[in-house]
């Protein structure tokens, strides 16, 4: 969670890769956000990182604010700040974030034109009828150097002008944040803020007024316990688990109205911070009919099913089954369960509803065989009266939007775009708690791609595994052997696999890419899409190929694969079959397949894999020609049947560019050998796929192979 208050501020840019960088400590959201309070400073951000504790830099806690004071904030501050300017008055500026001119003219007691033109103009920006200080980091650094009773102080001269003004909203929060004893009379608009807030999708906002109202009602209010409640949902909306579990438990322990709504609360709070469900008998009696009781039904089943806790998960539908809502709900949810369970569909009965369903129908169109269709669910508009609120949680919170995120990278994966995929995975987990949902699947998922892309695993994943608070099942073995197949080292990866089989072979809920190239057969990823099920089991089908009758079995595996549209199962299919074609003497049908896989990993984006079949062509004595142009491809049978065929169709500038599509051939390449621009082969490319009836390379490279083989 951020570490201002007012949603109005800019959302973080993404991090980067600098020598700021918080470490594998470090969440990246929680670099991002600390990165853009210190106003992208690199020697700021990583001295405030380092004094932040260990739970703050994994987001498992809020960040204080203000930010810890370090002596760099000292350096800038008095770099940045003129010598005549007032201390107590740059200090309501830092607290006030964004006001109103009013505002800046009772503060000051001068006109915005002569603000402008004094010395103080250098740090505000003046716009739109409002003010702000225009330096992020000089802001965080007036605000770690200011005491407590300074803050007091300024936040009262704030809380008058903002009455005097008209704004009683900013009014109400300087107010609170002015007092030196709690007033309950503060708990009530206090709560009414933070869930508008809430129901806006702003957590730190939420949990600023949430935890200001928490203070001002421990002076024997009976509102206490809804404050500790909508605290606990602005941290898990923020992904700060530890604030959450501690304000629900908090809640649980205070006798009032919302004790039964704080169970669902305290069944989340707790599965996210320790990575287990606790079971219906966890939680104290009560009358299964409030709404708060079928809340955690909700959660406690469908968190259980997403960890693979099937007992757990029929304990919580027996209790939810005793709840009063809706048969539709029931049904949707026992859906839900089945599916990750593997025991049915589930998609139509699931339907439509809250975002957790909407979410949950799209995984089920990606495991149905239509990843796209599912992410055409996701990128539909709300329709108006969508609930603002899934159990419990606000759907524009940055916990269900990081759930959507993991979704929506896992659907690319399912769909074969593996390097889109991953951006959008590193995109969402600069801004949102990404290491939370299904079970932490985001940490293992984005493992996968860096090794499919790199072929490495890197600093942001490694950051996504320590922004997990629990102890993960143990995966290693797969990545290991992963990493070791694409440098090269078969024998190593499969004794990964052996040992990785040894264990049991514990997987992901969720199918995500694995290996079976090499080491134990029927390699299942858990659940996954029809049409990886369908590339795993040709790879399988081509490593048990018979010695005597190994012609005729790749040739049907290679026909059947053509059904798989899948760039990224297709080339690996593609790469299978043109090893065992040249291991086993026709080098030339081997050639053609791995040129095929080439460009399918191009088009999926899985760099790391296409270097590994580059590598493999280079042993076999292929080489990419220096500057031949088309004559060098068209040495090729296959490509030289495409030229007599598509003749008729094509130009002459357009038929060098099909053949050296169809050969594998990135555009940059083809630009550089045919001394012609990219975008000129990106014309010609589009041309090609008209005449020829074809939407992508991969379709043009297959119906270069279907070409070869007809005539």
């Amino acid at each position: 969670m951020g570490v201002a208050p007012d949603p109005a501020v800019p959302p973080p840019e993404p991090a980067p890769r600098g020598s700021d960088w918080g470490g594998a400590e470090t969440a990246p959201h929680v670099h991002s956000a600390v990165r853009a309070a210190c106003g992208g400073e690199p020697a700021l951000t990583a001295e405030v990182l380092a004094a932040l504790s260990p739970e703050q830099r994994r987001g498992w806690r809020a960040l204080p604010d203000p930010l810890p004071h370090v002596p760099a904030f000292d350096a800038y501050r008095r770099q940045a700040v003129p010598q005549d300017v007032d201390p107590g008055l740059l200090l309501a500026l830092a607290l006030c974030s964004v006001g109103g001119l009013p505002v800046l003219g009772l503060l000051t007691g001068s006109s915005s034109d002569r603000i402008a033109a004094s010395p103080l103009g250098r740090l505000v920006r003046l716009r739109g009828g409002a003010f702000r200080l225009s330096d992020p980091a000089l802001r965080a650094s007036v605000l770690a150097a200011s005491t407590t009773g300074e803050r007091i102080g300024a936040h009262r001269l704030l809380a008058s002008a903002f009455e005097e003004t008209g704004d009683p909203l900013a009014a109400l929060w300087h107010r609170a944040r002015g007092a030196v004893c709690g007033d309950p009379r503060l708990v009530e608009p206090l709560l009414d803020r933070a869930g508008a807030a809430l129901r806006a999708g702003s957590a730190d906002c939420a949990w600023a007024f949430a935890t200001e109202a928490v203070e001002h009602a421990q002076t024997g209010t009976d509102a206490l316990p809804e404050a500790l409640l909508c605290a606990a949902h602005a941290a898990l909306a923020g992904g700060c688990v530890v604030d959450a579990l501690e304000c629900a438990e908090g809640a649980l322990r205070l006798d009032g109205a919302h004790r039964d709504a704080a169970r669902a609360t305290f069944v989340l709070a707790h599965a996210l911070r320790h990575g287990t469900v606790p079971g219906p008998e966890r939680l104290l009696p009560g009358d299964p009919a409030v709404p708060g009781f079928h809340h955690a039904a909700v959660l406690g089943a469908s968190l259980s099913a997403e960890r693979g806790d099937h007992e757990r998960t029929i304990a919580w539908l027996a209790a939810g089954a005793r709840a009063e809502h809706a048969s539709q709900d029931r049904i949707a949810l026992r859906a839900w369960c089945e599916l990750l369970a593997g025991e049915g569909t589930g998609a139509t009965a699931i339907g439509d509803g809250d975002e957790i369903r909407r979410v949950a129908r799209a995984l089920c169109a990606g495991l149905q065989g239509d990843p796209d269709a599912g992410l055409r669910a996701l990128a539909e508009p709300e329709p108006r009266d969508a609930p603002e609120v899934a159990v419990g949680l606000p759907v524009r919170g940055p916990l269900l939007r990081a759930r959507r995120a993991v979704a929506e990278a896992l659907l690319h994966v399912w769909a074969g775009r593996i390097s889109i995929a991953r951006d959008l995975l590193r995109s969402a987990a600069d801004r949102l708690p990404v290491a939370f949902p299904f079970g932490g699947l985001a940490v293992s998922l984005s493992r996968r791609l860096d090794l499919a892309v790199d072929g490495r695993i890197g600093a942001w994943s490694k950051s996504l595994e320590a922004a997990a608070p629990w102890a993960r099942e143990p995966g290693g073995f797969v990545d290991r052997a992963i990493g070791a197949y694409l440098q090269g080292r078969s024998d190593e990866a499969a004794v990964h696999l052996r040992l990785w089989d040894d264990r049991g072979r514990p997987a992901e809920r969720f199918g995500l890419p694995g290996l079976d190239e090499v080491g134990p057969l029927s390699a299942s990823g858990g659940l996954e899409p029809p049409e990886t099920t369908t590339a795993r089991r040709l790879r399988e089908r081509v490593r048990a190929a018979r010695e005597a009758s190994w012609r005729a079995d790749l040739e049907t595996v290679a026909e059947e694969s053509r059904g798989v549209c899948s760039p990224f199962e297709r080339a690996r299919v593609e790469a299978l079959l043109g090893s065992t074609c040249a291991a086993r003497g026709d080098l030339g049908r081997g050639v053609r397949h791995l040129r095929a896989a080439q460009s399918l990993f191009e088009e999926a984006g899985a760099h790391a894999w296409r270097g590994l079949v580059e590598r493999r062509l280079r042993a076999m004595g292929e080489r990419a020609p220096v500057g031949g142009g088309a004559a060098a491809s068209s040495a090729q049978p296959a490509l030289e049947v495409c030229r007599a065929v598509w003749d008729p169709i094509l130009t002459a500038r357009e038929m060098e560019v099909a053949l050296l599509m169809a050969d594998g051939r990135p555009n940059r390449e083809i630009a550089h050998t045919l001394h012609v621009s990219v975008r000129t082969v990106e014309v010609h490319g589009g041309r090609i796929f008209a005449k020829l009836d074809v939407r992508t390379r991969h379709e043009l490279t297959v119906l270069a192979h279907r070409t070869d083989q007809h005539l």
